[in-house]
């Protein structure tokens, strides 16, 4: 009796109201349920314009910082990685100005939406809110595999020298076991306290990394002269704007921030602002961090390494730096479980006949599932499928201040060259790599309209 009927294809259209409703309501809950909350009881007041910036540069920088480290360091970017760092930096920052104009003139948690409504009118503006939601719940999926499969690869490293396939699988998969059962029985997996204190050590372990040239210096170690940084010999031509393409998977995390208004001071400004200036911040603590890696290692070593702490691994003691190395699998675990939240409330709004209760089974086993076949049968996609979504968010937020009305000639300049530079990039790396990516990307963004719907009237 499942059929898509008129009533179940009206409310498939009407999903991309639903599907930035409920990201605006998960994500805020996630936000002040975790780091927002604490403060907030802890200060009594709502966020400034300084601590926006610390909270979503604290959510951009993860396990992603060690994953596309070394990422670059295998796809042949050399001794210049530092600079796909800087490049993905910048333009990530150009990408983020138009919000200054579109979060000041809709100064809310739905501002995409009520942005693409008035811009694009009720039709299209529906539509690109529809593929922006569903940009981000993959995103999410994809990130989310990507985290576990990398968790169960650096535990299992801890306990034997041999790259077990099942072994590193088998952890995977228990941890989403267990966050799928203690989400079932406590609700929020870590409380606010405890994700602020992890949001902090993870930034200051990255500090270390940033401070791994100076920290081999004290420890009478050689590196690497500073000459090395610009020596192209290692770097394949080709292959150096697609690393820009590559790092900025670093960068993702800022696109679910946009629904921190409740939290925030002045939204209208503090926002967006915020926003950016996280953006410029993460993008110095990135490069001044790849920079201090290439000081200790070669590229071909980093190419090696589990994790960024690997450059100091004959530098500090084997029990300090496995110390250190743990605050990378207590974030992963805590950017799955934010990062399955939103999906699943997603999943229930979108589908609410099929998702209304099982939608945590069915997120976890979905994201299982990918972990297993991405232990298994290498989903190299994965990675620039996320880098393709973020493009094309950025690409939206791009079109979206164009499409506004009232917005000034400089605001205007930046959208036209953040849309410029995002389609040469993506050109660029379609041209010179795989169009999977982009294909699987193009079948799941649309995928929702073909699921049958329950009549209502059943």
């Amino acid at each position: 009796d499942v059929a898509i009927t008129k009533s179940s294809l009206a409310q498939v259209f009407q999903s991309p109201e639903i599907l930035l409703k409920s990201q605006k309501s998960v994500q805020t809950m996630d936000v002040s349920d975790s780091t927002g909350s604490s403060l907030q009881a802890v200060a009594g007041t709502k966020f400034s314009l300084q601590s926006m910036a610390v909270y979503t540069a604290g959510n951009m920088i993860g396990t992603g910082t060690h994953q596309t480290l070394i990422a670059l360091a295998e796809s042949g970017c050399g001794n210049v990685l530092w600079a796909n760092f800087l490049l993905a930096g910048i333009l990530v920052t150009l990408s983020a100005l138009p919000l200054l104009h579109l979060y000041h003139k809709f100064p809310s948690n739905d501002c995409l939406q009520q942005a693409a409504a008035a811009g694009l009118g009720p039709f299209w503006g529906k539509w690109l809110a529809f593929v922006n939601g569903q940009l981000i719940s993959i995103e999410l999926i994809f990130a989310v595999t990507m985290q576990a499969t990398f968790f169960g690869k650096n535990l299992a490293a801890r306990f034997t020298d041999v790259d077990d396939v099942r072994f590193s699988t088998l952890l995977s998969i228990a941890l989403l076991i267990f966050l799928c059962i203690l989400y079932r029985k406590v609700g929020a997996l870590f409380t606010a306290s405890i994700a602020w204190a992890l949001g902090v050590l993870e930034l200051c372990t990255v500090g270390i990394l940033i401070l791994s040239s100076a920290i081999c210096v004290l420890a009478s170690k050689p590196i690497r002269p500073v000459e090395s940084l610009v020596d192209w010999s290692q770097t394949t031509f080709t292959k150096f704007p697609s690393g820009i393409h590559m790092a900025i998977f670093a960068y993702g995390g800022f696109p679910g921030m946009i629904q921190s208004a409740d939290l925030v001071e002045n939204p209208g400004r503090n926002v967006p602002l915020g926003i950016v200036c996280a953006c410029l911040m993460t993008t110095i603590i990135y490069t001044a961090m790849s920079v201090s890696v290439l000081l200790v290692s070669e590229p071909a070593a980093v190419a090696s390494f589990r994790n960024g702490f690997d450059s100091l691994r004959n530098v500090l003691p084997e029990h300090l730096l496995a110390a250190i190395s743990c605050t990378v699998l207590s974030s992963v675990a805590n950017n799955i479980m934010e990062n399955a939240l939103v999906v699943m409330e997603n999943m229930k709004q979108m589908f609410p006949m099929h998702f209304s209760r099982p939608a945590d089974s069915f997120t976890f086993a979905a994201i299982g599932f990918c972990t297993f076949l991405n232990s298994y049968l290498k989903l190299n996609f994965l990675g620039d499928a996320i880098d393709f979504a973020l493009i094309l968010q950025f690409a939206i937020f791009a079109i979206l201040c164009l499409s506004s009305q009232g917005g000034s000639l400089g605001a205007r300049f930046v959208a036209c060259v953040s849309l410029l530079a995002n389609s040469l990039l993506a050109s660029w790396h379609l041209y010179h790599a795989s169009a999977m990516p982009m294909f699987i990307l193009t079948i799941l963004v649309a995928l929702p309209i073909f699921v049958p719907q329950r009549d209502k009237r059943e």
